[in-house]
Formats: structure tokens, C-alpha cells, sequence
């Protein structure tokens, strides 16, 4: 099948002859174009003198467009360039949106619309090197301010692009370039203090407004440029300030995570037919025939349960429930008493399962029974501010040296807002059902029928080797109603509640650049030396509140647009300002007794409802997360160039070089945690108390209280009002709180009534394209902020680095660390040929032949540093062989301290360039053939590898034996880091075919190929006799056995298979000039991309069938602007669509969620014997947005402009893709996302012309 679309190849093709039209329009008109040193060495020297002909001014998007068609056309390899006025004449506000308009480039727009980072060519941003000046852009907070791209990725918000004199997007590759980009590179270059020739000034003053908060803000930027020393010294100073304030609504329908998606828990409707059916075909992977439960048997032998596979297939084959129960009957007695007693109640439990699996198919999708319906809430306050200073020097006509200074910082004050309105299914509330055990019938308990109905048609669970139970209670209204697809579409629950939860985080990056370099010509010698440190550091913590209360009945109905809509009976879709009913007493309730033990130094006694206190409802302040991060790069390289022209036939020129880099990055999560288990008996003789590390994330109550009668009499608990830390000495850990903070009840309303004060500054999506009628207009959210002040919560913001834990000493604190030194060193040669080699033939109808070949070398040392814990297990007196688990038959002493681990690779990669010039000067065939490589992710360089490692040395274990009677290894939890994985590595070839009919228009049409060799690390693989402490000087806190000297099994992180890309991408860049009148001064770029991938092994739709795209792969993306510029006016309109993408199959959570598949490729599987209840795909919806910019120039230097991003005010939106939507194509969503418009109107005023 044509892998590209008709409409798509006669759209160029047309263009390209409405082009070819307007050559001899255009033959006696040309511009000066691009200055010489905009551009790279030309890759071939003219094969004849041209003629000289009238010049023409142009300037503003004209000149900019022809320089940047000037750079692609004499590029070393394929590129796309952006040049001098292009990232202020498009209608984008940082250098990603600016390149995001080339073919092959998509942007990610982030929560509040502005480029945030790219990929190229389906190659995310952790896989795309950004280089300025020659140095690595850092992003110390990573590309989301969440350490997004994972130490390699770049955040372009941080990026001013005042100053930027060209931005190359390198799609092939030659030896010169710096590794580490998979399928493209970004090379920045500023302009430099000897491009004026005369003094310069620029000041821009801007202000800046969002439709969804109607703030301004400011935006201000100066340059200023000056020549001294009789024009040898160039100065440029650049300035800027900027303040965004955004927003970003949304809606959340998708469960845990908001990616869990719909469930299927209960039958509703009662359907004799199947909601889905098993496809078995789908099932893969080397478990899938082996039984999900083995039990061994007293006389031998053992009793297998089900495979996965003949589970999957004998459900499908199933026509009615009682098939099911045919198909898995109940174990009866005689068969349990066969077996082993330890292993019935696991073959009962798993023959429920199988039964509970087949039913499953007649279940009906509802709504989630963890997470709600919840309107979302996104704001930022943003401040930058940065700075550039460069100092060029000529010291004479052959040497110029230089120096630059970057400074930036930003400060950004972040809310992420919910309100919950209590939709949440649920099934068997306790309390609700009573069983008939003789009819094994669910009835609904009376009494409950005003918070529950029954589901007759539904079997459900019992424990204790019952069968399953027919009938079902649900939380669900009667009253409800299913659609034909056996889809609740409309229902009403009792018991609902209102809850407001914000989180509020603070967060600061900066980072310091410093470049000195050098560059040298003669007639035939260049040379180009720079070194350069970068730093960036950031620090980040979020601190989160919920409050909540109960208002009763809420009505919910799916909307044609696939929104649910809900409802109070009164109509009312919105009461959450009713304050008293937050700090409503719950009734008094017994306190079983709190012993003391080895964290509790104080017991405290048990008492009964009668005296205790009444509370409210607990509301818990949170540290929720937080980090501290340092990443660095220093570099020093040299590049030398020969020209060969006249000394060598067909060589133009042979250049080489060296280049080091020493790349490094600490981060120290805020995380404490037990850092020595306690030794002994708690109170015993020789007893010795744990220590335990508070860390920056920590947890704290907040409650109201009133005392009774029974309370404040004597041996009563009374309230205990005020601040009162917790008194274990593991507090502040995990989920231990630090301590509560204790109010009246009058006091705990009036502390909600201060704090849930953060009112809506507009409409809820006010403004969107398609607004759902049926939303809210907007809700409060809590000033967090001024809850920990008036709560009295210290937050420790000084635990980061090192902490004092609970025995009083000084301890680091958690952290990883990374550095990679890389030494790389190419050679390369330039070459051109017009003529059959060693021969005066000239090449056929005079083409030449030109390119580049050539060779790096890249030598990489890696040190990974991260935090693991180890634990020591010894044997006791009570220790059962039939009951190894039981806590009384082991001890153990667990302590975490920070190991490394390093590893070397060697890296060589080749690459060839050639262009083929059938007309000169004209057409161009261009082909570009090269290794590229791109370092893995840095969490997955370390020990820990992005997980929580612990590593046992188990006396259970050491007397055991292998097969081959060999010692046994102890092992580690978790997926270890591993510093020795290899880049990922692709052989990546360009073929296009490129037409300059003129300086102002180019057409292109290209095809690639991303060969891949080595695949991301995104597998675990099991290891063997390995030494995880290798480096380590620590010893086993019981026995004294040196942990270097333990052999460990252990999974860790490996390269997966790679996978191959195919793409073709087709450009067009042209200004109408030959049109009449003021259709002169049009013209316009556009491009179209398309990409498909294949997979060795690609993720399967588990109930259709159906083969699911590459993630995050859209199908094909386009881009299309319009421009206008006279010289004084210019206007400039500009789309870009991206193709839905897939992301990833639910149930993207870590917690059990009813929703569970079964083994195959590319989806989440639990592993251990469980009913399967398959999930959906989860797709990221087509998008299409339209930016727009006017400005006017006048002649005295002073320019008025305006723009708008999101002019239409499209939505972004996450849905099965199709997959298991309602009936009448309702689509089923996950979420829906709104930022609205953003709007900038300022003024420029620059040196005149």
C-alpha cells in the first residue's frame, strides 16, 4: 500500500509547476540575499562566471527567507535553516516555535500554549542536542520544570531570542558535528559585537495578556552595539525581562492517573449479550502457557490452574455466564483435600478468578471507582530575566578573539488546581449487602436503599474458599441508563462530595554560561579554539492542600460531546463555598491503644467514643514533592581547516579536530527515610533505637476539634489545641506525619473560609472553540500558601543537602549524580568534481558533484552515583522452614547510603554527504549517509535507575542452594541503573530532491530512513553474580561481611530492540513577487512530513485486535503560513497541524484499578494471578492551531506590533482514539485541556535603517 498520501504529492507537484511559471517573471529581478557570513562555505565553487545583474534591496521576511534558503542550498549535509528576522517575523515568542515551522520539527506546547520543547523527525527531545555558540544548552529544571527529558532534553522558554543571528536544524550529519543527537541537531549562533557597523540600539516594551485570566504583563528588552578601538573591539550588551501569567483549564474523566479509563465492574443492563470478547490471539509473551497457579498435592504432582492462554480462550468461547461457570466450575472439597493445605486457599482464590475473567465480558462500562469526574485548574506566574554580554576582539586581519557572558534566572510560582464533585462509582460499599450462604444470593441490606441499588446479573467475590456470589451493590442510583454499546450514560449517586485540592510550588532555575574563543585565517590555515562552562541549577518544591465535605445526591449525564455533565438536585452545579458544612463534627469514636515500640517512645492508652473529643474531617498539608538539581558542562574543542583547492584533485578542503566535554548533574529529591534500622528487642537490655532522616517531603495534619463531657472528665483525651510534633522517631518519614496542628471548630471553618479565597479571574474555558454548555463557570481554589502560614507548618527547605536525623548527627541526605566525560576527535575531507575523475571530461550536461566524507571518534567514561538501600536478614530460634515469611523466624537491619557505579564505551561514526547539481545552481540531489548516536536517559545510568532499590543479604537464602549446589546470589528489588548501557544508535539516510528556481523560492522533496542499531534503554534484564557494592567500603551491619565481596541477582536496565523509521517530508518557500500590485509583497512557506515506523513486535488493541501506532508518533503533521511585508507593513498567519498520536494503553498506574490485561506486548501487566478486565488505547487528539502577527515599521526605526497564539481557540483532548466509544459515536475521553489566547502588543524602536 502507498505509504503516502495522493493529495499530499499533487499538492507539491502542482506548486511546484506554478512556480516554475514565475522563473522568467523573476529573471531580471534579483536581491543581494544573503550576506556571505550568514551563510556556510559554499559546498562547490561555481562552474561558470555569472552575470552580473541589477540589485534590488529587500529586506525584513524577504531577506531572511532568502538567507535562510541560502543556508540550506550550501549546506555541508541536509538542513533547514531559520535566518536574521525570522523568529521575530513569525508569530512566535522563542526560538521552538520558530523551528517547530520546519518540516520534520514538532512542538510541544506544554499546559499554557508556548513552545516548551521539540522532537525531530519522531525523536524527542532527550534524543536532540541544542547547541548555542558551540555550547550545550543545560535546563536545570528539565524540559517540563518537573526534570523532564531526563538530563538531556532542552526547555526553549528559557532561551532569549533577541539576539539570534541564524538557527540550523541538522537533519543528516558530517564528522565536525558533536554527537548526541538520534535523528536531528539544533544549532544556534548569536550575532557577535563586529556584526554592526555602526552603533546599534533596539528596546522592545510589550505587554502580554492570557483571555482565560485577563492579566497584563510586561516584556522588555534592550541590545545595545558599539565598535572601539578604531573598530577593532565589538561590544554587544543584551538585556530582557519578561513576566507571563497563564492558565489552563481542563476536565479529567479517565480515573486513577487520568489514565485508567472506563471500567467494567457490574452488569447493568442485564444483556444476555457480551460487551466485549477475549481476543486470545493478543496474548503474548513466555508466561502466557504456563499455569497461573500450581499447587502442589499431598500424593505428588501437582494441580495446575489455567494458563493465560486457555483462559483468554475458553472465556471467548463462552456464550452465556453459565458457560462460565461450565467452562471453570467450583473446586469442591474432595479436590481441595488433595492439596497441600498451605496452597487451597491460592487454588480456590485463582479458580474465582477464572471465573470472574469470563464474566467480566458481560460487564458494563461505567465510570471510575477511584478518581472521579474533576474540573482542572492550571496557573503560572512566571518571571525572566536574563542577560548577554559579548566582547569580540581582532587582534589583525587573520586572528579575532572572543568572549561571553549569559546569565538568566526565572522564578515561577505554579498552581495546579482541582475540583472533585464526587462521581465516583463504587461496588460492594461495606455495609450495603447481605448474603444468602445457602442460595449464594447478594441481597441489598435494608435500610440502604437511599445510598444503594443491587445489580441482580452480577456475580461477586467471597472470601474464605466461598463460590462466587450472584448480585452486586453499587453506590449507582436507581434510575440509570446504558446505551447499546453497554455504556452508563446517565446516573445519580448519594453521599457525593465537593473537594477543593491545589497544589502550589515554587520554583527557581538559573543558569551562567562563559565562552572564550578564538578564530584564525590565512590564505589556505583556519582554525576555530573555544572552551566554555555552563551551569544550571534549579530547585523546586510543591506543597498541597484538600478540603472537602459532603453534599448528598449528584446527578451525571454524558453529553453529545462526550463530557459528563453534573448536577445538584436543585439544579445547581457549583455549592462549594457552604463553609460551615467543611468543619462539620464527625461523631466521637474509640482510639485502640498506640503501644510504645522502636519508633514510639510513648504509648498512649485506649480509649472509647464516650472520652474522646469530636473532630472534623482531617485536612492534611503536604510536601508532595521537591528537588534541588545542579547540571554542568565544560568544553573545549579546536577545529582546523585546509584548503586543498590547486594543491589536490577534486579536494576542496581536509578539516579535523578534537573536542572534550565533562557533562555532570546532581540531584537531591527531598526525600529522607530510614537510614539504620534499630538493633535488638524494644525494651530489652542492649536495645538500640533506629535513625531516621526527616526530609523536605513531609506530611502534617490540620483538623478541628470540640470537646465533650466525656473528654475533658477525668481520664478522658481532650483536645489538644495548637502545633504539637509527632513524637516517633521516625517522624517526618514517609507517611508518618511531622505533626498536627489542632483548632476549634470555629477556628477550622474560619481557616478554610481565609484560605479557599483564590476566586476565578473568568469564565471556566471562557472563550474555547465549542464551549460544553454544561460546564461550571469557575470554583475557588486554596491559597496554600497562606494555609502553611496560618497552620504554623514549618517546611524544611535546609534538607535538601545534608539533614540531622532523629540521633541527633548530621547525614547526607538522598541524592544522584552522574558525569560523563567524552574525548572525541574527527577527520573529514571536502570535495567537488565537475568533471570524470583523472580526466578533462567534463561530467554530462555539466553537473558537478560535491560533498563531504569522514569519520568521529568518540571515547565516553561514565560515573553514575544514587542512593541504595541494604538489608541484612539473619535466622532465629523461631525460624519455620514450612513458614519462611513468618516475622517471629528472622531479624533484620536495613541501613541506604549512596553507591556508584561506572562503565566505558567507544563510539565510531562515519559519515558521507553528496549533492548532485543536474542543473548548476539550480537543482540540487542531495544524500546524506551517517551513524548518529544519542546518550541513554541519566536516571538510567544510575544505581537506582529510577526506582527504589533494595538490596538483601538473607541468611534464608544463603543456606539454600542452587541447582548446581553453587552459593546462591541475594538480590535486589527494583530495576538497577546501568552506567555500561550503549547509546542508542541509528544509521539515518536523507534523499531529497531540491529546486532554487530563484533567491526567494525554493522547493524541496525529501524521503529518510532511521536505521536503527542500538534501541532505547527500555527493558529490564535479569543478571547474575554480580557485585553491587563493589566500590563500597560498608559491611553487613550483622555478620561484618565486607558488601563488596556479596554477589547479587538483580534486573537492570538494558537496550531494547531498535526499531526503523521511514519518512517523507516535502517544503516550499517562495514570494509571490511577479503577482501585480500589492500581491508583490506576498509569499508563503509550507511544508508537509510524514513518518512510519516499524516494530519489531508492535503493541496490539487487546480486544480487537487491531496493530496500534508507534507511541508518540503523529501520522503526518503540515505547516502553512502567509505572509505579508512592504518594507513598512507586514503581516504573517500561520497553522500547524500534528496528526493524533498514540500514547500508551491504560491502566497507566501503578495501584490496582480494575482494570487489568493480561500478558502482551506494550501493555501493563501486574503479574501476579488475577481476573483480566483489558484496557484501551490512550490517543492525544488531532490539533490544528493558527498563530497571527501585524506590525508596522517606520522609517525613523520605530516599530508597533500585535500577536496572537490560538487564534480559533482550539482544545486538546485525550480519548480512546475510537476504541470502546458510547454508543452514536460519542467519543469516550480521558481529558480535555483549554489554554486559550494569547495576545502581545508592544513596540520596537531600533536604529533607523
Amino acid at each position: 500500500m502507498n505509504k503516502f498520501s495522493k493529495p499530499a504529492v499533487a499538492t507539491a507537484v502542482s506548486m511546484a509547476l506554478a512556480l516554475m511559471a514565475q522563473q522568467s517573471a523573476l529573471a531580471q529581478q534579483s536581491g543581494d540575499g544573503a550576506k556571505p557570513e550568514d551563510a556556510k562555505p559554499a559546498a562547490r565553487k561555481p562552474g561558470a562566471p555569472v552575470q552580473e545583474l541589477e540589485t534590488v534591496l529587500v529586506v525584513g521576511t524577504r531577506q531572511s527567507q532568502q538567507s535562510s534558503i541560502n543556508r540550506k542550498k550550501h549546506a555541508a549535509t541536509a538542513q533547514d535553516s531559520i535566518v536574521a528576522e525570522d523568529v521575530g517575523a513569525f508569530p512566535d515568542r522563542n526560538i521552538g516555535e520558530a523551528i517547530s515551522r520546519i518540516a520534520g520539527v514538532a512542538l510541544d506546547r506544554g499546559d499554557f500554549g508556548e513552545g516548551v520543547n521539540v522532537s525531530i523527525r519522531g525523536n524527542g527531545p532527550e534524543l536532540t542536542r541544542v547547541e548555542m555558540d558551540g555550547m550545550a544548552v543545560r535546563s536545570g529544571a528539565g524540559t517540563d520544570l518537573l526534570g523532564g527529558g531526563d538530563g538531556r532534553g532542552t526547555e526553549f522558554r528559557e532561551l532569549s531570542s533577541d539576539l539570534i543571528k541564524s538557527v540550523d536544524v541538522i537533519k543528516g550529519s558530517t564528522a565536525a558535528m558533536t554527537e548526541g543527537s538520534l535523528g536531528g541537531g539544533i544549532i544556534i549562533t548569536t550575532r557577535t559585537g563586529l556584526d554592526f557597523d555602526k552603533p546599534f540600539y533596539s528596546f522592545r516594551a510589550a505587554a502580554t495578556q492570557s483571555d482565560l485570566n485577563k492579566q497584563n504583563t510586561p516584556n522588555f528588552n534592550l541590545v545595545l552595539a558599539d565598535k572601539f578601538l578604531d573598530k577593532r573591539l565589538g561590544v554587544i550588551v543584551n538585556l530582557n525581562k519578561s513576566r507571563y501569567k497563564s492558565e489552563q483549564h481542563g476536565v479529567t474523566q479517565g480515573g486513577s492517573n487520568n489514565q485508567q479509563g472506563l471500567v467494567r465492574l457490574g452488569d447493568f443492563d442485564g444483556s444476555p449479550e457480551k460487551t466485549f470478547t477475549f481476543n486470545p490471539a493478543t496474548a503474548n509473551g513466555d508466561t502466557i502457557n504456563t499455569p497461573m497457579q500450581i499447587t502442589p498435592l499431598i500424593a505428588g504432582g501437582n494441580f495446575n490452574a489455567s494458563t493465560p492462554l486457555e483462559l483468554l480462550t475458553k472465556s471467548a468461547a463462552a456464550q452465556t455466564k453459565a458457560d462460565c461457570f461450565t467452562t471453570f466450575p467450583n473446586l469442591t472439597t474432595a479436590q481441595t483435600n488433595l492439596m497441600v493445605a498451605a496452597g487451597r486457599t491460592a487454588a480456590y482464590t485463582q479458580r474465582q478468578n477464572e471465573q470472574i475473567t469470563c464474566l467480566n465480558q458481560w460487564n458494563d462500562y461505567s465510570p471510575s471507582q477511584t478518581a472521579g469526574f474533576r474540573y482542572n485548574f492550571k496557573s503560572q506566574d512566571d518571571k525572566r530575566t536574563g542577560g548577554d554580554v559579548r566582547l569580540d576582539f581582532k587582534v589583525n586581519d587573520q586572528l579575532t578573539v572572543y568572549s561571553k557572558l549569559s546569565l538568566n534566572k526565572r522564578h515561577v510560582d505554579d498552581i495546579v488546581g482541582f475540583l472533585g464533585v464526587g462521581s465516583n462509582t463504587a461496588f460492594n460499599p461495606a455495609g450495603t449487602f447481605t448474603d444468602n450462604t445457602t442460595t449464594n444470593v447478594r441481597s441489598l441490606t435494608a435500610g440502604q436503599s437511599a445510598v444503594a441499588s443491587l445489580l441482580p446479573n452480577s456475580y461477586s467475590f467471597r472470601a474464605n474458599n466461598a463460590p462466587l456470589v450472584l448480585g452486586t451493590t453499587t453506590n449507582v442510583l436507581p434510575g440509570y441508563t446504558v446505551d447499546s454499546s453497554h455504556h452508563l450514560t446517565s446516573y445519580s449517586t448519594n453521599n457525593g462530595s465537593f473537594g477543593t485540592d491545589t497544589i502550589f510550588s515554587s520554583i527557581d532555575t538559573d543558569s551562567k554560561t562563559l565562552i572564550l574563543g578564538g578564530e584564525y585565517k590565512s590564505d589556505r590555515l583556519s582554525v576555530q579554539a573555544m572552551g566554555g562552562s555552563t551551569k544550571s541549577t534549579a530547585m523546586r518544591y510543591d506543597r498541597r492542600a484538600s478540603v472537602s465535605y459532603v453534599y448528598g445526591i449528584g446527578n451525571f449525564a454524558l453529553q453529545p460531546n462526550g463530557i459528563w455533565s453534573f448536577t445538584l438536585p436543585n439544579g445547581n452545579n457549583n455549592e462549594q463555598l457552604n463553609f460551615p458544612l467543611y468543619s462539620t463534627l464527625n461523631p466521637a469514636a474509640p482510639l485502640a491503644a498506640f503501644p510504645a515500640s522502636a519508633t514510639n517512645p510513648v504509648s498512649v492508652p485506649a480509649y472509647t467514643a464516650a472520652q474522646r473529643a469530636q473532630y472534623t474531617n482531617n485536612t492534611q498539608l503536604l510536601v508532595i514533592r521537591s528537588f534541588d538539581t545542579e547540571s554542568t558542562e565544560k568544553t573545549g574543542k579546536v577545529d582546523l581547516a585546509y584548503n586543498l583547492v590547486d594543491k589536490v584533485p577534486f579536494l576542496t578542503s581536509l578539516k579535523g579536530g578534537l573536542n572534550y566535554r565533562d557533562t555532570g548533574g546532581t540531584t537531591w529529591s527531598g526525600a529522607g527515610g530510614t537510614i539504620k534500622d534499630p538493633v535488638g528487642t524494644f525494651g530489652t537490655a542492649g536495645f538500640v533505637p533506629g535513625v531516621y532522616m526527616p526530609g523536605v517531603n513531609t506530611r502534617w495534619n490540620v483538623i478541628g476539634c470540640e470537646n465533650t463531657a466525656g473528654s475533658v472528665a477525668a481520664n478522658g483525651q481532650p483536645c489538644a489545641y495548637g502545633y504539637i510534633p509527632n513524637n516517633q522517631l521516625n517522624n517526618g518519614t514517609g507517611s508518618v506525619v511531622a505533626g498536627t496542628n489542632t483548632f476549634t471548630k470555629a477556628q477550622y471553618e474560619e481557616l478554610i473560609r481565609q484560605t479557599l479565597t483564590m476566586a476565578p479571574a473568568g469564565q471556566f474555558y471562557g472563550g474555547s472553540k465549542d464551549r460544553p454548555a454544561t460546564l461550571i463557570d469557575g470554583w475557588n481554589q486554596l491559597d496554600v500558601d497562606k494555609m502553611f502560614q496560618l497552620a504554623g507548618i514549618p517546611v524544611r527547605l535546609d534538607c535538601f543537602r545534608t539533614c540531622t536525623a532523629s540521633d541527633g548527627k548530621v547525614y547526607d541526605m538522598p541524592m544522584t549524580k552522574f558525569t560523563e566525560k567524552s574525548k572525541a576527535a574527527y577527520l573529514m575531507t571536502d570535495f567537488e568534481i565537475d568533471r570524470v575523475p583523472f580526466t578533462n571530461w567534463a561530467l554530462p550536461f555539466g553537473m558537478e558533484l560535491a560533498g563531504n566524507f569522514g569519520v568521529r571518534v568518540v571515547q565516553t567514561d561514565v560515573t553514575g552515583t544514587g542512593y541504595l538501600t541494604f538489608r541484612s536478614v539473619r535466622k532465629t530460634a523461631a525460624f519455620d522452614i514450612n513458614n519462611p515469611t513468618a516475622p517471629a523466624g528472622f531479624v533484620s537491619n536495613t541501613f541506604s547510603q549512596n553507591a556508584s557505579v561506572e562503565a566505558k564505551s567507544t563510539d565510531v561514526m562515519p559519515s558521507l554527504n553528496l549533492v548532485l547539481w543536474p542543473v548548476v545552481d539550480k537543482v540540487a540531489l542531495r544524500y546524506s549517509l551517517g551513524k548518529t548516536i544519542a546518550r541513554p536517559p541519566v536516571s538510567k545510568l544510575l544505581p537506582s535507575g529510577g526506582t527504589n532499590v533494595v538490596c538483601s543479604n538473607s541468611q534464608i537464602v544463603e543456606e539454600s542452594a542452587d541447582p548446581d549446589d553453587s552459593a546462591p546470589d541475594q538480590g535486589c528489588s527494583g530495576t538497577l541503573g546501568n552506567p555500561a548501557l550503549k547509546p542508542q544508535t541509528n544509521v539515518n539516510q536523507n534523499l531529497s530532491l531540491e529546486w532554487y528556481a530563484n533567491r526567494d523560492t525554493s522547493v524541496s522533496v525529501g524521503v529518510f530512513r532511521q536505521k536503527g542499531l542500538i534501541g532505547a534503554p527500555t527493558i529490564g534484564v535479569f543478571r547474575n553474580n554480580n557485585k553491587v557494592f563493589a566500590t563500597s567500603n560498608a559491611v553487613d551491619p550483622i555478620t561484618g561481611t565486607p558488601l563488596k565481596d556479596i554477589d547479587f541477582s538483580f534486573a537492570q536496565w538494558d537496550n531494547a530492540p531498535a526499531s526503523t523509521r521511514r519518512g517523507l517530508e516535502l517544503g516550499v518557500r517562495t514570494a509571490f513577487t511577479f503577482l501585480p500590485s500589492i500581491l508583490r509583497y506576498t509569499g508563503v512557506d509550507a511544508n508537509y512530513s510524514r513518518v512510519r515506523s516499524t516494530q519489531g513486535a508492535p503493541t496490539l488493541d487487546l480486544i480487537s485486535g487491531e496493530i496500534l501506532p508507534v507511541v508518540n508518533e503523529p501520522k503526518y503533521s503540515w505547516n502553512a503560513s502567509l505572509w505579508y511585508d512592504d518594507g513598512g507593513f507586514q503581516a504573517r498567519v500561520a497553522m500547524q497541524v500534528v496528526a493524533a498520536r498514540y500514547f500508551v494503553f491504560t491502566p497507566n498506574t501503578g495501584t490496582s484499578v480494575g482494570v487489568n490485561n493480561f500478558p502482551s506486548i506494550g501493555t501493563s501487566f501486574r503479574g501476579a494471578p488475577t481476573s483480566y478486565n483489558p484496557g484501551a488505547p490512550i490517543f492525544g487528539s488531532r490539533t490544528a492551531f493558527i498563530d497571527a502577527k501585524v506590525s508596522y515599521r517606520f522609517k525613523n526605526g520605530l516599530e508597533l506590533f500585535a500577536d496572537v497564539r490560538n487564534l480559533t481557540g482550539e482544545r486538546t483532548q485525550t480519548t480512546t482514539g475510537g476504541y470502546q466509544d458510547y454508543a452514536d459515536g460519542i467519543p469516550s475521553i480521558y481529558g480535555d485541556g483549554y489554554n486559550g489566547r494569547r495576545y502581545m502588543v508592544g513596540m520596537t524602536l531600533r536604529s533607523p535603517r
